[in-house]
């Protein structure tokens, strides 16, 4: 096939998605589910840069979600445009799949929340130390109302800890990735997990994972799923094996 071809077939499929409208997914829902059944919950993200340069620019989104629709409990999806190279397009791509959705940005505007639900997702993602308390409280809320699923992200035990105690109801998201100096630790993430298991709903762990080994460490820490985006990204079959049994 040649680029002509190739970039005609994307441009009807991304007309096509533009006008589409999709049903969002049940996020919580879906990781319960794989619990149930003895499975760490896997998310997968699909996130064409980071910071730090390019992950995989070359993976179409349609490709990417098909291939790991039925091999994962839902989907990340990097909106961000500057650092990420996101899109909300994205969204709807991976909401056509019938898998929940986890719209991924820097949310700070109760706009963000309702462009996350018009796309089709069925999550949002709010950083917890990027908002001040009340501005925190406000978008969880607006989220709530909008019928969103909200995913708290923190990256050190101690808000991990506050964060429980402010939003029992949110689901918790712990990133191995240090968001000021960009840093990743999974020692850091277990010992957050540690601290919170029992008292957090749900926890995911964001960042880091790059094979089996390190989803047998977080799922016997007491993660109840991974977000894995750069691993998956670069080698999609992966996933088949992040779905490690956990520990009841």
């Amino acid at each position: 096939m040649g680029f002509l071809e190739d970039i005609v077939r994307l441009t009807r499929m991304r007309v096509e998605a533009e006008s589409s409208k999709a049903c969002a997914g049940d996020l919580r829902g879906e990781i319960i589910r794989a619990n149930s059944d003895g499975r760490l919950g896997v998310i997968a993200e699909y996130k064409r840069m980071s910071p730090t340069g390019a992950v995989n620019l070359g993976v179409d989104p349609w490709s990417y979600f098909n291939s790991l629709r039925d091999r994962v409990v839902g989907f990340s999806v990097l909106t961000e445009p500057i650092f990420f190279a996101g899109n909300y397009l994205f969204v709807k791509i991976a909401a056509a799949t019938g898998r929940p959705v986890l719209f991924k940005d820097f949310v700070v505007d109760r706009r963000q929340v309702d462009a996350a639900g018009e796309l089709g997702a069925s999550a949002v993602l709010i950083i917890y130390k990027a908002l001040g308390p009340a501005e925190r409280g406000d978008l969880v809320d607006y989220a709530g109302k909008k019928g969103l699923q909200v995913l708290l992200e923190v990256d050190n035990a101690a808000d991990a800890l506050a964060a429980v105690d402010e939003f029992p109801n949110a689901l918790l998201g712990i990133n191995s990735r240090n968001l000021d100096d960009l840093s990743v630790s999974l020692d850091g993430v277990v010992d957050a997990i540690r601290q919170v298991r029992g008292r957090a709903d749900l926890i995911i762990a964001e960042s880091g994972v790059s094979g089996r080994g390190d989803a047998e460490r977080l799922a016997s820490a007491g993660a109840n799923a991974v977000l894995v985006g750069t691993a998956l990204m670069r080698n999609p079959s992966l996933a088949g094996e992040l779905g490690v049994r956990i520990h009841g």
